[in-house]
């Protein structure tokens, strides 16, 4: 009789809570990880050039889409700016909320003979090892932009099934915000989820109502109004994406490509864990045979859409599929749902583990490796420099990510000064940060081996 007992929606309900509540539990503990200095840095000089539209780096404006600071400035002037830190991380954490109520909504919808199917998406979804452990809360524009474009997407989807003109508005929308977020590659993954939607669900006739070409032709045009209104003169919003395309494809020898190509997948489908891995032994110790859907079919191939441009590629980085775990929550909710209780109980009880695992990973094992080892605190080399320069200006030829921490911790700890800038070679009387030894620059103060860097202090006396 036991074997016959599925879990309960209150087990659901519960462990898909205590994942939201454990995805904060890094933002306090970690110092800056990777490039969450810099976004910190251009929020901070954002809010004190009072400039909300165009962001800047050590005081250059840099043609970004600024979207994701607005929200960071918001926290930090709630909470203080010497915990921007927590704010870059929070907004990334409220983005994955949304992006796991956003999926329940679509699979209670999609898989509404299921009453479980909703909590049931958002648990997989929080449960990622991806978003768990790390695009989930890390104070990047990635989960933010991932929101938008699976939200615009799940939206397309029951707009073009139901023929609903507000649907596809609301979804014009939400991709509109992801290009305001990060960059113009938004529309083509939304392209081709649409092209897939119509073609699949045979809507073709959509493409002749006026309303829904019009509506269209405006969100299409959203880059271009951009970049004419409000993109400094001389600079390109999609300059950016279009290298970091190129860098993809550009210098690569056929067993780099054939590497990827045999890897890529691999990779994308074990940061889906554990609940990917979970059904992939199932199907591999054919202990379960699973069948696939119309709904299933459809999700299939808008991942597959959406993964082939950065699959064909030489050296797509996984960073780039945090959109598609949406779907991915979707597709694995979709297949759960065929499992008996047996095996049921045993995807939560895994489920259980790794939500449990976040709080070794989150206080002791994540800090000790980013932090804990020797020639890792970046606090403290910040607090030595800042006390070294007192109140002197401090300038920066340093724009790696230790120097780029350097430089936002010190911003906020002395914001009755001005922002850390760039050394131009114009200003005397000043220390200057740099990120290899330049004699040029003056006396040397210091050094100090730091992250695998070094951090040079020179003090520039001018002529």
């Amino acid at each position: 009789m036991f074997n016959t007992i599925q879990p309960s929606l209150t087990l659901y309900r519960y462990l898909t809570l205590t994942a939201a509540v454990f995805m904060l539990l890094p933002l306090p503990v970690m110092q800056y990880v990777g490039e969450e200095g810099l976004m910190a840095l251009k929020s901070y000089e954002m809010f004190v050039r009072g400039d909300y539209l165009h962001p800047s780096i050590l005081g250059a404006i840099w043609p970004h889409s600024p979207f994701w600071h607005w929200p960071v400035i918001s926290i930090s002037k709630l909470i203080g700016w010497q915990h921007v830190d927590i704010a870059i991380r929070l907004v990334s954490v409220m983005a994955s909320w949304l992006t796991a109520i956003m999926a329940g909504f679509t699979a209670a919808w999609a898989f509404r003979e299921r009453q479980e199917a909703g909590w049931l998406a958002a648990l997989v979804f929080l449960s990622m090892g991806e978003i768990s452990f790390w695009y989930g809360w890390l104070g990047y524009v990635d989960a933010m932009f991932g929101c938008f474009i699976f939200a615009a997407i799940a939206t397309l989807w029951r707009a073009i099934e139901g023929r609903h003109f507000g649907r596809f508005a609301l979804s014009l929308l939400f991709i509109s915000l992801a290009f305001l977020t990060k960059n113009i590659t938004a529309y083509a993954l939304f392209g081709m989820s649409g092209l897939v939607l119509l073609w699949q669900l045979k809507r073709w006739s959509i493409l002749k109502k006026p309303q829904f070409l019009l509506a269209g032709l405006l969100a299409l045009a959203v880059p271009m109004f951009w970049q004419s209104f409000v993109v400094p003169a001389g600079a390109n919003t999609a300059t950016t994406s279009i290298n970091d395309a190129l860098r993809n494809f550009i210098g690569y020898g056929p067993l780099d490509y054939l590497k990827h190509w045999l890897t890529y997948p691999i990779i994308f489908l074990f940061r889906a864990m554990p609940i990917s891995l979970f059904l992939l032994w199932l199907w591999l110790r054919r202990k379960h045979r699973f069948d696939i859907d119309k709904r299933l079919l459809l999700i299939s191939m808008i991942l597959l859409a959406c993964l082939l441009p950065f699959w064909v590629s030489a050296n797509g980085t996984p960073r780039y599929l945090i959109p598609l775990y949406g779907l991915v929550a979707l597709l694995l909710t979709g297949l759960l749902l065929q499992l008996n209780p047996v095996r049921m109980r045993q995807g939560m009880l895994l489920i259980g583990l790794v939500v449990l695992l976040k709080i070794p990973y989150s206080l002791a094992i994540l800090p000790y490796i980013k932090d804990w080892r020797p020639e890792r605190d970046v606090k403290i080399v910040a607090e030595e420099i800042m006390h070294i320069s007192a109140d002197d200006p401090l300038l920066t030829r340093n724009d790696v990510s230790t120097g780029l921490a350097i430089a936002a911790y010190i911003d906020v700890w002395r914001q009755d000064k001005p922002p850390v800038t760039w050394y131009s070679g114009q200003t005397q009387g000043a220390y200057v940060l740099a990120e290899v030894e330049t004699p040029s620059l003056g006396k040397l103060v210091k050094v100090w081996r730091l992250r695998g860097d070094h951090v040079y202090l020179y003090w520039h006396k001018g002529k």
